[in-house]
């Protein structure tokens, strides 16, 4: 391969040099002269174009059209060569786009003539197809997976021969022997005398094919002295007979030296050997871990194939909201259980309906990825959200998806950020040393280690735990990160490019470093098609990816909206330039920045190298998309493994193969043959690769809309505000205009002219109106006889002996009652409790059900461990939680429900003195905000972790978004009492009330602006320039540039003398 790379990179040398030098010589030499010897007289010019051309007319003509061309072809030529030793791309000039791109693809072919040096030998290892490594044992509970090291040539597959007949051909001898013509290419990969002309054998020819049968059970034995074969099978196998079952096994295995297995008759001490089938007699289960130097090797074995998408059937026993996900490496979070709480309370048991296949299992790192991309951009969103306003929620539609995410992200995101976080004080420990970064292969995440797999032997630094031949390394989520590396500012992650591929037998998550590989999707078009939109989606989405450029040309188009800074889908009326000749150039400079900084990238990028970043590429292109320009870049980081930053991964089988083939099977798994990894694979679906992005998307966007009100509420305080606690519109006036007076009867919560509380606080003159509406006395008169008892219930939600049951949810949700106190399963009670409470009207046990995924008959039990729960209500004598049939509710709706009577619920309180204040106004009005503000005690519904990452309250998604209301229910009160006590002076009141909003709602924009004009009151100047600097003006959600202001910011920022000094620079 490097012979024809060298070969097309001289031709494409000869064919610059001949237009450049040559050309011009041949012109010269038949007498075309560009420059003329004398300027011709007006009377040659005349008698030129009115006398018969004798042909020197046509001639010169023709002269003046060569030199032209070769002057566009020229100076195509010498601006390509040009940006290309800058490292940049050539500007697309008008008109010029044929000749540039001729000029581009000759350039880059002859670029190969310079770039395509011969292998050093860790670069000819790391270019062979990656096979797999024995390792040591890890775990003495189960056997270890088989360990993938990638690439290696540790283990060779078993093998059989054939030789070719007249009219075979590679397909043919796959079908035969292997059951499927798609497998020729493992032919190609194990007979290297046909790689280059894989069309075309001929009759007599050996080949190497490998073996179709499946191995049993095995284990493995370690040979001792005094060993033979014929004992070994008697003492393991029963039968001395049996041992050249033993030898036939043990054949395709690395023993100590290099060597294998060739003789029965010999065999040496320490030499592993694979025993077919259980062992004769189990051996008691250890206790302790040993060493993993004292282990013994773990044998290549077939992981049983579990259906990759199986029809849940309902268990009729445990409660659940959601699926359960692969736990890999459970960070100190994922693994915080209260002592209030039974190990079973959120235990999952089946998949609910609305669960997205392809975020579950392998692909539930896809969804943590996902949360915590959509959790940064919900906090964008919200800081620029206006007073009085909320956050438009998605279409209906997109509720599954981000059930899903929610759910499972919950439980995975820990993992996604311990790996992230670990990988970067890896790469940090490997900078503070000079030391180069270890070549990773393969991550394994399990239920107790991350595992590094590399593809040559490195040594870790402790508390890095590795086997003897250096290739397998793991840590422990206990392992304090600190441990493993310095927590160094902004440190680039080491391996932007690596992917899930799919979930092993034991609920192994497997990762592939594709960086610097070619990956080949072949078997069924489908999965194969889902596969390859799971690697785009994870690029886009992971933490440990930013910065690296996504390029889809045939292969999921629909992830365009997912990430737009890092995906780009290339096709028809979408960007016209080449993305295979930009990978093309990008990777040729790459390689030569990392031979002028003597280095791998990996390593260039862990140090930080030159002055430039590192950033990685992947390209994911439609078989039947292949170029010229493509089978360069193919063979390009074939040959350059380590120095391209590039993987290009291929959908769907083609000829003469490049790199790693990864086997997608019709029941949706995938096999790395030569790695001997058979798993269940990643994929999503065309549907679900929409409807993640369009979740994405929407999040990306500010869509500011009024707060929703409940139309179906006609009497009580509902009927009076929004979902906020708000005074509805239709209750409220427009302030006045400066000039004129009030309205006679009108009262307003901030009663002095707009410009007084716009001098003293951080707001404007459109806050105030959406906040602090004129109302009429009438609406006060309406409210007040709306909600009767508010300051009775009031009373009693303050005393510590309380007759009626609490809920709170301003902030760590939990409830307190007087009845049969609960002993277990307290937090999933609690949001059944919530759940039912907070629908007006009651909940059917249909509803029960299908929100939380059990049965009816497991609903009825809950809720009646929720009535005892309950108690008595002291008001009427009887449940607060009564016989569904007789709920008031049941009337309205016809149907039995469940409704809970008399509950105390603080985020109800709250709206509830909110509405009523608003229809006070004047001091009375700020008497009920600051009574409801002491409501607050954190983030509204701060649940049990145990319930998030058990998929709980992820109904809160579905219909009004509460949670949100509260938290812009908060933030706006807060906002509303700052400025009313700035503006009178009550300096101490208006921190307090800044501070709650800070506490419910840490992202949001409004309470940090108020905190600084609190603390610009109190003289503390210093204070208010730190805040507006560093978390307001330079403050950003994600990795990237502090974004632009909002528009109210700017505005605040302007009306504010001396406070345009905090803008970030």
């Amino acid at each position: 391969m490097r012979i024809r790379a060298r070969l097309v990179g001289l031709l494409a040398t000869v064919i610059l040099l001949v237009i450049l030098i040559g050309l011009p010589t041949v012109l010269l030499a038949l007498g075309a002269d560009p420059i003329p010897h004398s300027l011709p007289s007006l009377e040659q010019i005349r008698t030129a174009f009115t006398t018969p051309d004798d042909g020197t007319l046509a001639l010169g003509a023709i002269k003046v059209l060569a030199w032209a061309a070769w002057l566009v072809l020229a100076g195509s030529i010498l601006l390509e060569l040009g940006a290309r030793l800058r490292g940049l791309h050539a500007p697309t000039l008008p008109g010029l786009s044929l000749p540039q791109g001729a000029a581009r693809q000759l350039v880059t072919a002859a670029a190969l003539l310079f770039v395509i040096a011969p292998a050093t030998p860790a670069l000819a290892q790391a270019a062979q197809p990656p096979t797999i490594a024995t390792a040591p044992t890890m775990s003495t509970t189960t056997p270890a997976s088989p360990i993938t090291s990638l690439p290696s040539t540790t283990t060779t597959p078993a093998t059989t021969t054939y030789t070719v007949k007249a009219g075979d051909t590679l397909s043919k001898i796959a079908q035969r022997h292997l059951g499927d013509p798609e497998r020729w290419h493992e032919l190609v990969a194990l007979n290297p005398h046909v790689a280059s002309h894989p069309d075309l054998i001929y009759a007599g020819t050996v080949l190497t094919l490998p073996t179709t049968r499946q191995p049993g059970p095995s284990h493995p034995y370690t040979v001792k002295a005094g060993d033979t074969l014929s004992g070994i099978a008697q003492r393991e196998m029963g039968d001395a007979a049996k041992y050249p079952q033993i030898f036939e096994a043990s054949r395709s295995t690395l023993q100590p030296g290099g060597i294998y297995l060739s003789d029965p008759d010999q065999i040496d001490v320490g030499q592993t050997l694979t025993i077919p089938g259980p062992r004769a007699a189990a051996a008691p289960p250890q206790t302790q871990e040993p060493a993993p130097a004292a282990a013994a090797p773990t044998p290549p074995m077939t992981p049983p194939r579990p259906n990759p998408r199986p029809n849940p059937r309902p268990d009729l026993d445990e409660p659940a909201t959601a699926p359960p996900a692969a736990s890999p490496i459970p960070s100190e979070a994922a693994q915080t259980t209260p002592a209030n709480t039974s190990p079973d309370a959120a235990a999952p048991a089946t998949p609910a309906p609305w669960m997205l296949a392809g975020l579950t299992g392998g692909g539930a790192l896809l969804a943590g990825s996902m949360l915590m991309l959509l959790r940064r951009r919900r906090r964008a969103q919200f800081r620029n959200r206006r007073p009085g306003r909320t956050l438009a929620s998605p279409d209906p539609i997109l509720s599954p998806v981000e059930k899903t995410i929610t759910a499972i992200g919950a439980v995975t995101a820990p993992t996604v950020e311990h790996m992230d976080l670990a990988l970067r004080r890896l790469a940090a420990s490997a900078a503070q040393t000079a030391t180069p970064m270890p070549v990773l292969a393969a991550v394994e995440l399990t239920a107790t280690h991350l595992i590094l797999h590399l593809s040559e032997p490195a040594s870790l630094p402790a508390p890095w735990d590795g086997c003897e031949d250096r290739l397998h390394w793991r840590i422990t989520p206990e392992v304090p990160l600190e441990h493993i590396g310095p927590a160094i500012p902004d440190q680039p992650a080491p391996y932007p490019l690596l992917v899930t591929i799919g979930l092993g037998a034991h609920e192994e998550i497997w990762l592939l470093n594709i960086e610097d590989l070619n990956i080949t999707l072949t078997g069924d078009v489908t999965y194969g098609q889902d596969f390859a939109r799971y690697l785009a989606a994870e690029v886009a989405c992971n933490p440990w990816s930013a910065g690296v450029d996504v390029a889809c040309l045939g292969v999921a188009s629909e992830l365009g909206s997912l990430n737009p800074d890092r995906i780009h889908v290339y096709g028809p009326g979408t960007r016209q330039n080449d993305p295979v000749e930009e990978f093309l150039a990008d990777a040729v400079a790459t390689i030569d920045r990392a031979h002028d900084a003597d280095s791998d990238v990996n390593t260039a990028r862990s140090h930080q190298a030159g002055a430039d970043a590192w950033p990685a590429r992947l390209l994911l292109v439609d078989a039947a998309a292949a170029t010229p320009a493509l089978e360069q870049l193919l063979e390009l980081v074939h040959t350059q493994a380590g120095h391209t930053a590039t993987s290009v991964v291929v959908a769907g089988a083609r000829p003469h193969t490049l790199g790693t083939v990864l086997h997608v099977t019709g029941d949706g798994r995938v096999t790395l043959p030569a790695a001997g990894l058979d798993l269940v694979a990643v994929g999503l679906t065309s549907d679900e690769a929409l409807g993640c992005a369009s979740l994405l998307a929407h999040s990306e966007t500010l869509i500011e809309v009024p707060v929703p009100v409940d139309e179906s509420a006609t009497e009580g305080w509902r009927s009076m505000s929004d979902e906020a606690g708000a005074l509805r519109a239709e209750h409220t006036l427009p302030r006045p205009d400066p000039d004129l007076d009030p309205e006679p009867h009108t009262t307003s919560l901030l009663d002095d002219p707009d410009a007084t509380y716009v001098q003293a606080g951080a707001t404007t003159a459109e806050d105030l109106q959406a906040i602090a509406p004129r109302v009429n006395q009438t609406v006060r008169h309406a409210v007040e006889e709306a909600d009767p008892s508010l300051d009775d219930d009031m009373a009693m939600w303050w005393r510590e002996d309380s007759a009626l049951p609490k809920l709170r949810l301003l902030g760590p949700v939990r409830a307190t009652t007087r009845g049969k106190p609960l002993t277990k399963r307290k937090p999933y009670m609690t949001e059944l409790l919530a759940f039912i409470a907070l629908r007006r009207h009651g909940a059917t046990p249909e509803e029960v059900a299908q929100t939380f995924n059990i049965t009816k008959a497991k609903a009825r039990d809950y809720v009646l461990t929720i009535r005892h729960w309950l108690g008595t209500n002291p008001r009427t004598g009887t449940d607060h939680l009564p016989d569904a049939r007789l709920a008031p509710a049941a009337t309205i709706r016809e149907v039995p429900v469940y409704q809970v009577l008399d509950l105390l619920i603080d985020a109800d309180l709250f709206r509830r003195l909110r509405v009523r204040g608003e229809a006070r106004g004047g001091a009375e009005g700020i008497e009920d905000l600051r009574t409801a503000l002491s409501l607050v005690e954190g983030r509204p519904f701060d649940y049990p972790i145990e319930r998030e990452q058990g998929g709980g309250w992820t109904w809160l998604i579905e219909g009004t978004r509460l949670d949100e209301h509260l938290t812009v229910a908060v933030v706006d009160v807060a906002h509303l009492v700052v400025t009313h006590d700035l503006a009178q002076g009550d300096l101490p009141a208006a921190r307090l009330a800044a501070e709650t909003a800070i506490l419910a709602a840490p992202h949001e924009e409004i309470p940090r602006l108020d905190l600084a004009a609190v603390a610009d009151a109190e003289g503390r100047h210093a204070e208010a320039q730190r805040i507006l600097r560093d978390e307001v003006c330079n403050r950003t959600d994600d990795d990237s540039a502090p974004p632009e202001l909002p528009e109210r910011t700017e505005q605040i920022l302007r009306s504010r003398k001396g406070w345009t000094d905090s803008k970030a620079s």
